[in-house]
């Protein structure tokens, strides 16, 4: 979780261009709970999802179940990103949100003239929206008046402007590298209340020059099939030595090393050198039967990059840690779990710890730790979603990914008010201990997270209450993290219940959870099939396996810590840990739906009951 130092900014920022920055940063951060990253579509990419199946529903008629949950996700009212509630398009482009509004889907499925008209429509809709969404994003932020002491009233603007720019720029092909990356330049440098416009003017599609060197030996993999690749294409590059080299960076090297140089226009730095790793790799693969992949393991430690044009620019490395191409990058959402709940719950569990052997769900952790090797996304991808397919415990529904999305979605959308809440705690923390301690004097102890229902209480209470002049800690808060005051001003409102909020915010949370996790499910099923059925490369893919293996990892780490709670090991069964919890599910929303018009000041009975499950908050 990235924080920012309070004496890091530059003196001319303001409270909303540091928030701007820290917004951005937190979408982009894999290491945030998933409930703060970036969504994978916004009204525009949905838009453009739409013209790809809707032309495969031309082709081969079963994928039409596919587009109506994509024409279901555009109109639903309950999550943020579909078409009809996204605030680009409503602001500028009505007309358009109209038509998806009003599309008849039993009309798009039985009749052919409908599809086609769909389809075309929505090319239409794409080429109009091509350079215009972001034109819109850019002049929303124009009228931000950056200098304002409105801090909550911009702040919502910000993150609606965020939300909308974010997956526009991962579809557009930048990564999410590059956007943190130039967002955190910003930090230090003078003009900060302009910074936001400066930072979204860096991403207009527009090729820069760029130099880009790979570490490498005589006779690797990396000689001829990239060397291979790029006389194909025509692409400017020659073999060097470290002497060969101009730059004041120091790389470790020896003396049998030696480098690919490229020079290459494109419009993002780290996505041409991920592209470059994936055709090493099939290429590789393709030329003859291979068992070692070894030798690529550390690719992504050996490739620079710089920029061609700027003689004061030396190389540097590329960081891939957020990218789940990198293998020794991947984060494991399984062990990471069970390592941060250990302390809590008084068990022993680290990074050497072995997971143990668990009959029931041992074809499941097979899968899931194949996966996390696999050298390509695409197989990763696959055997993720045959992890989680056999971690299945029973059949609810009439077909797989039916019953796939019935199991996760229920399991996991229930944990979604517990990711409020924790996420709150783990950035107040951190920003303490960041910080210098800023937060003692509020008096809740930080020294480590107690993921207990006692220790996330803490918080919970703390949000409850209802401040006055002399204890409000808005000021205290704004001076060490603009988006953490932001958080707690919007937690502190919803929780004593401002402007007439009541529980039912939370059944409303829980449902779009619910539902946002169907739509990634038949999202990634698509993708999934398009794999196993016709070989089909992947462009967009970090988000999806993200979201994949966060599914897959949470639910096996509910497996794997109930198997450690429980005392007699032989009696541990799969189908009735997961009956347990779709009765903690289903009583939990019938308590909440209950007590729907209260406060959520007002329900402290089912505090425990809501923070019980917090292998799903982190």
């Amino acid at each position: 979780m990235w924080i920012a130092q309070k004496n890091g900014w530059h003196s001319s920022h303001t409270d909303l261009s540091k928030y701007f920055i820290e917004r951005v940063k937190q979408k982009v951060d894999f290491e945030e709970i998933i409930s703060n990253r970036h969504r994978t579509s916004n009204g525009y990419t949905l838009i453009e999802e739409i013209c790809e199946v809707s032309q495969l529903a031309l082709k081969r008629i079963k994928s039409i179940h596919r587009l109506l949950s994509l024409l279901n996700e555009s109109k639903s009212q309950n999550i943020k990103a579909s078409i009809i509630n996204d605030f680009i398009l409503n602001k500028y482009h009505s007309d358009i949100v109209f038509y998806y509004k009003n599309i008849n889907h039993n009309k798009i499925k039985e009749n052919a003239k409908e599809l086609t008209d769909l389809y075309n429509k929505s090319r239409i809709n794409s080429k109009r929206l091509e350079s215009e969404y972001l034109n819109n994003i850019i002049s929303e932020i124009k009228l931000i008046d950056f200098q304002s002491t409105n801090f909550e009233r911009y702040a919502k603007k910000i993150d609606l402007i965020i939300d909308s720019l974010i997956p526009y720029l991962i579809f557009k092909g930048y990564s999410t590298t590059s956007i943190s990356d130039i967002s955190f330049r910003f930090i230090d440098k003078a003009n900060g209340n302009k910074s936001a416009f400066r930072i979204v003017s860096k991403f207009k599609s527009q090729l820069s020059n760029y130099t880009f060197l790979i570490k490498t030996k005589e006779n690797s993999i990396e000689i001829q099939t990239i060397s291979d690749y790029l006389n194909k294409k025509s692409v400017d590059f020659k073999i060097v030595k470290y002497t060969d080299i101009k730059t004041n960076y120091l790389f470790p090297h020896s003396k049998t090393d030696i480098f690919i140089k490229i020079k290459r226009s494109t419009i993002d730095p780290h996505n041409y050198l991920r592209n470059l790793y994936e055709i090493c790799l099939k290429r590789y693969v393709i030329s003859r039967d291979r068992m070692d992949l070894t030798p690529l393991n550390d690719f992504f430690e050996r490739v620079f990059w710089k920029f061609s044009d700027a003689t004061n620019h030396n190389f540097q490395k590329s960081n891939f840690n957020i990218d789940p191409l990198n293998v020794n990058k991947r984060k494991s959402s399984l062990l990471e779990t069970l390592q941060s709940l250990s302390k809590s719950f008084d068990y022993e569990f680290n990074d050497k710890t072995d997971i143990p052997n668990i009959d029931d769900i041992s074809d499941s952790l097979y899968y899931y730790n194949l996966a996390l090797g696999s050298k390509s996304i695409e197989n990763s991808l696959s055997l993720l979603w045959t992890s989680l397919e056999t971690l299945l415990p029973y059949r609810m529904q009439d077909n797989d990914i039916m019953n796939v999305q019935h199991f996760v979605s229920k399991s996991l959308s229930i944990g979604t008010i517990g990711r409020e809440i924790t996420s709150f705690a783990l950035r107040y923390s951190n920003c303490n201990w960041v910080n210098g301690k800023c937060f003692d004097p509020i008096g809740i102890h930080t020294n480590y997270t107690n993921y207990t229902s006692d220790g996330l209480k803490v918080y919970l209470y703390w949000l409850c209450t209802i401040f006055n002049a002399s204890n409000d800690p808005f000021n205290l808060m704004k001076e060490n993290s603009n988006l953490l005051c932001n958080d707690f001003c919007n937690l502190n409102d919803k929780y004593t219940g401002k402007n007439n909020v009541k529980v039912q915010y939370w059944i409303d949370k829980i449902n779009a959870s619910e539902e946002l996790i169907k739509f990634q499910l038949d999202r990634i099923y698509l993708h999934r099939n398009q794999i196993v059925h016709s070989g089909k490369f992947i462009n967009e893919y970090s988000n999806l396996w993200n979201h994949l293996e966060w599914y897959i990892g949470k639910l096996l780490s509910y497996c794997v810590f109930k198997y450690i709670k429980c005392e007699n090991k032989e009696e541990f069964s799969k189908v009735e840990i997961f009956y347990e919890l779709e009765a903690y599910c289903d009583n939990l929303k019938n308590q909440l739906k209950v007590n729907a018009n209260k406060k959520i000041n007002e329900i402290e009975h089912l505090y425990d009951e809501i923070l019980k499950h917090s292998w799903q908050f982190i």
